[in-house]
């Protein structure tokens, strides 16, 4: 066997071995830890001037998510995530804990720990919570047509080529990182009622983020994903509440604060 011959055939094999290498690399990467959801801290204040804080009881969070959210979907073109197996902790205990800090932080309401304690109680419908993920089948083929067109160039012969075209085409599919649009959904529903359980107010808002990144075929960048556009929908979604929660406590009132 010639030189070339021999080079030829252990580039080829080194090619079939790296398209191997990488389709396992993202098979493993399916099995990655569970998905936290660090949220950020909230910096207005929504403190009701001139007027006691009133008591508020959290009483349940219900999850209405639709059934392709709580099971996730999809895969390389089109992927809603995260799926309840995901999370660390259930998606209605990670927007309890969010609210609680919103409300906390912006001195909007002192929450309590008893039903019998509080002025107001406040449930909460979680009809979304969500990530998806969106790529073109365009831009694998024109990654595969770049890996295809340098096994052309590097084959041999013409049986070479075509196999080491497929080989390289397969690789780089997987290996070069493609534009993607990520969208991060949060609504939610609040029902505020009295100690008697008359209901005084009811709102829904939507928190959406939408943010374009290189990811390549084989990554699930799940966590960062989550941290960097979820968690704001979420914020989204609870200020545009609280606002408007701040101003039915106003209208109980009389109306008698000052902004």
């Amino acid at each position: 066997m010639s030189f070339r011959n021999t080079r030829n055939s252990r580039l080829h094999r080194a090619a079939l071995a790296a398209s191997i290498l990488l389709i396992l690399l993202g098979v493993s990467s399916c099995g990655s830890d569970k998905i936290t959801f660090v949220y950020p801290d909230e910096a207005i204040d929504f403190q009701l001037r001139n007027l006691k804080m009133p008591g508020l009881y959290i009483d349940t969070v219900t999850d209405m998510r639709p059934l392709e959210q709580r099971q996730g979907q999809g895969h390389f073109f089109k992927i809603t995530y995260p799926s309840d197996e995901s999370w660390e902790v259930p998606a209605t205990q990670i927007y309890a804990e969010a609210l609680a800090q919103d409300l906390e932080q912006t001195n909007l309401v002192e929450l309590v720990p008893l039903h019998s304690q509080a002025d107001y109680i406040l449930s909460v419908d979680l009809l979304s919570m969500t990530c998806q993920l969106k790529r073109s089948p365009l831009s694998f083929l024109l990654t595969g047509a770049l890996g295809a067109g340098a096994g052309m160039v590097l084959g041999s012969d013409g049986s070479h080529q075509a196999k080491l075209a497929v080989a390289l085409a397969a690789v780089a599919i997987l290996a070069i990182p493609v534009p993607t649009a990520n969208t991060a959904e949060a609504e939610v529903r609040m029902t505020l009622k009295d100690r008697t359980g008359n209901v005084l107010w009811q709102k829904s808002c939507l928190g959406e983020i939408e943010a374009k990144k290189y990811i390549t075929a084989t990554s699930r960048q799940d966590q960062e994903l989550v941290n960097e556009h979820l968690t704001k929908a979420v914020k989204r979604a609870n200020a545009c509440l609280l606002g408007q929660l701040r101003q039915e406590f106003i209208n109980q009132a009389g109306g008698t604060t000052s902004e």
